[in-house]
């Protein structure tokens, strides 16, 4: 997941990107230390998105591009993940220490707020 949300950041780049560009970012989105990250991890997993046909080596060079389905996919997990499977797995699992009621309710006015202002600017989650 880390990865697909990495290459949407990087799939305006015309002349692509290469695996120390997009590396620190996937480490940072993984929570991982940049150097337990490795180069030759970060090979493996472009070499995964690139036989699947997500991403294309730029002839002669050791960059690549997001390809057109590459782009779909990435913004689909990665909308998935954001809207639905993280804000669900936080309901999911009981929280270990309640928070205190006042502070509850604080929260639920901010996540109220922000529903509001999601559904006015039209921004909410579309259902089939």
């Amino acid at each position: 997941m880390a990865l697909l949300q990495a290459l949407c950041g990087f799939a305006h780049l015309p002349q692509g990107f290469r695996n120390r560009d997009l590396r620190p970012q996937v480490a940072a989105l993984l929570g991982l230390d940049p150097t337990t990250y490795t180069s030759g991890r970060m090979s493996y997993d472009l070499r995964r998105l690139r036989l699947k046909g997500l991403i294309q080596r730029i002839p002669g060079t050791t960059r690549y591009t997001l390809t057109t389905y590459g782009l779909r996919v990435a913004l689909f997990y990665t909308k998935v993940y954001l809207r639905i499977l993280r804000p669900g797995w936080a309901e999911l699992v009981e929280s270990v220490e309640p928070l205190p009621k006042p502070l509850r309710q604080a929260l639920a006015a901010v996540q109220a707020e922000i529903d509001k202002l999601a559904s006015n600017a039209n921004l909410e989650a579309k259902t089939a």
